[in-house]
């Protein structure tokens, strides 16, 4: 199994404490080598947070090809929107971790990044 270099960036702002507003994130996926992994599909992401997996749905998944004209190194880039499973909201965790992992049956990666509310 080869290693996968993911990184995760939240940015919240529209979700609420007590809400299920969506929450935007973008992931980059590369290989140690730092060459973008473009071939993801949403089925190779395992998303949860530190109460557990499946606390977190996906909503919206989408690869971005490529950052703009000219652009290198770009691609690898996933963004997704996450809310809370259905018939929960978000809760005040501080801070609360949102976990990352990237298997695809022969590589592997993960990365955690904070969530917070406004």
């Amino acid at each position: 199994m080869a290693h996968l270099n993911v990184q995760a960036i939240v940015s919240n702002s529209v979700a609420r404490i007590g809400t299920a507003d969506p929450v935007e994130v973008t992931v980059s996926v590369t290989r140690p080598t730092g060459v973008p992994v473009t071939t993801l599909s949403r089925a190779a992401f395992i998303i949860g947070n530190t109460w557990g997996p499946f606390r977190i749905e996906v909503i919206d998944f989408q690869h971005v090809g490529q950052i703009g004209p000219g652009a290198t190194n770009a691609g690898g880039l996933y963004m997704m929107k996450l809310i809370p499973i259905p018939g929960s909201v978000w809760t005040r965790m501080a801070p609360l971790h949102l976990v990352f992992v990237v298997d695809t049956g022969k590589d592997h990666g993960q990365t955690i990044a904070e969530l917070s509310f406004s």
